[in-house]
């Protein structure tokens, strides 16, 4: 009996471990062998710069980056979404062809920097960040935001976000550009800094102007009062 037994064991043993060790040499080839994980933000940069604002991302995937399926990132503001900025790395989830796919969804028409959009990895497979890493660079044209949030999704649904407040006041405040409230939200007309000095200079001269006449008025009346 102890023999049936240990010729059972013997049996079991060697049928396992050949599928088990192949599962997790070929787990390892994809990422680092290990069970479905959500991605996660390795480094998110936001820089304004040159009337556009970019998005720096490094994204990690555990189960390799090419387990990634697409990253958004969506301006809101107060709670209200005016644009989306979406990478695909596949047409579906069920897909295995890359797209490699930018596209945008706003409010205001071609705030992309299509010609400014990157994405990268490595083709290496030595180290974890290798075979787990994927780089993205979102760039838009500057616009009224109050908060910036990113989504990454990889094929199984699973997801990692983050949310970043931006303070739209300092975002928005330039030497050239004029702010008017409007019904949504300021509207920025872009105008050259001798423009600006040229209606603050006239501004000023109106302003002059009307102090003068207003104590000429002033004074005329206290004169004319004095001789009656």
């Amino acid at each position: 009996m102890k023999k049936m037994f240990m010729l059972i064991f013997l049996t079991s043993t060697l049928l396992i471990f050949p599928i088990y060790f192949s599962t997790i040499a070929t787990a390892g080839q994809a990422g680092v062998g290990v069970l479905n994980v959500p991605p996660e933000y390795r480094n998110v940069r936001v820089l304004q710069q040159d009337n556009n604002i970019r998005i720096y991302l490094t994204i990690s995937d555990y189960n390799s980056w090419e387990d990634l399926y697409e990253a958004k990132v969506i301006l809101e503001y107060y709670g209200s979404e005016i644009a989306t900025f979406t990478f695909k790395q596949y047409e579906d989830v069920t897909s295995f062809i890359k797209i490699n796919e930018f596209s945008e969804t706003s409010r205001e028409k071609d705030l992309l920097q299509t010609e400014k959009l990157t994405y990268s990895h490595s083709d290496e497979k030595e180290t974890v960040d290798d075979r787990c890493n994927f780089d993205l660079l979102f760039v838009f044209r500057t616009t009224w935001f109050t908060n910036l949030k990113i989504i990454t999704s990889d094929r199984e649904g699973l997801e990692a976000t983050t949310n970043i407040d931006y303070d739209t006041e300092e975002m928005m405040r330039s030497s050239n550009m004029i702010m008017i409230p409007g019904i949504d939200g300021p509207i920025l007309v872009e105008v050259s800094s001798l423009i600006l000095n040229f209606i603050a200079l006239i501004a000023g001269a109106a302003g002059v102007i009307y102090f003068a006449k207003k104590m000429n008025i002033l004074w005329v009346g206290a004169h004319d009062k004095s001789q009656q």
